[in-house]
């Protein structure tokens, strides 16, 4: 794993990857860790070591936690890229209208205890922050 990704991973609010379902199967994947950049009603963008093909056939799982509570989020991979060495994602989340008002508001929560970090790598100091449109 991508030594970056261990010290963005390691943040009180915790994000996962895994492969949720391939062509309508369910799969039971290991999760591995990710960096969320942004978060929206309908989508999420994320920082990974992993080099993950944009096949729409794959639905990934997501799941976001923090020390009280956890979110669990469907999607497929819209765009990939490359920031800082690292690979960007961009999924399109799922429709769950009926968990939508329940997911929205345990994100908003867990968003706002989040207190304001810095990770100091030697001398130079890297700021974090996750843009929030929910």
């Amino acid at each position: 794993m991508h030594p970056n990704i261990d010290h963005w991973a390691n943040l009180a609010l915790n994000a996962h990857i895994y492969i949720r379902e391939v062509r309508g199967n369910k799969i039971k994947s290991k999760r591995r860790p990710i960096f969320l950049m942004e978060i929206s009603n309908n989508a999420i963008c994320f920082l990974s070591d992993l080099d993950i093909p944009t096949l729409q056939n794959v639905v990934f799982g997501f799941d976001i936690e923090d020390s009280k509570s956890q979110v669990t989020l469907l999607g497929k991979i819209e765009t990939k890229g490359i920031y800082e060495e690292m690979f960007q994602y961009r999924v399109k989340l799922h429709n769950l209208k009926e968990h939508q008002i329940y997911h929205t508001s345990l994100l908003r929560t867990m968003l706002n205890n989040l207190n304001y970090f810095m990770i100091s790598k030697s001398k130079i100091g890297m700021r974090r922050n996750i843009n929030q449109l929910i």
